[in-house]
């Protein structure tokens, strides 16, 4: 459930309710399209579709290297960058550049996400 404000400044609150849908059909241009008015008042969880994802995933190509594997075991316990450095006696930057690596070959943009990708896949 979503409340808009009808006007800047205004009291007033108009409740909506959003459906999931895919932004990229082409039919689907209109705000209207996007957001109705709800009939009655019912809570909606709008959530990002798993199955097309925003990134390219993991190819055959692409696979994780020993070192970036390796790093990637110490981020899921929890080291930082300079914990890493220190473990694998490496600069902070190489870690950083494995972690950059690591992110581009599983399609995700942090650490967690990495983290939680690689254990969802049964790399690490």
């Amino acid at each position: 459930m979503i409340s808009v404000p009808e006007r800047p400044g205004a009291d007033a609150v108009h409740r909506v309710s959003c459906r999931v849908v895919d932004i990229a059909d082409s039919r689907l241009r209109h705000k209207q399209d996007f957001i109705q008015p709800a009939k009655e008042p019912s809570h909606v969880v709008v959530l990002p579709t798993l199955g097309k994802p925003r990134r390219c995933r993991l190819s055959k190509s692409k696979k994780l290297s020993e070192k970036e594997l390796e790093v990637l075991r110490w981020a899921r316990a929890g080291k930082t960058v300079w914990e890493i450095s220190i473990i694998r006696n490496v600069s902070e930057a190489t870690v950083k550049f494995h972690l950059r690596n690591i992110y581009h070959k599983l399609g995700v943009s942090n650490r967690a996400h990495a983290v939680g990708e690689a254990v969802n896949r049964g790399l690490v």
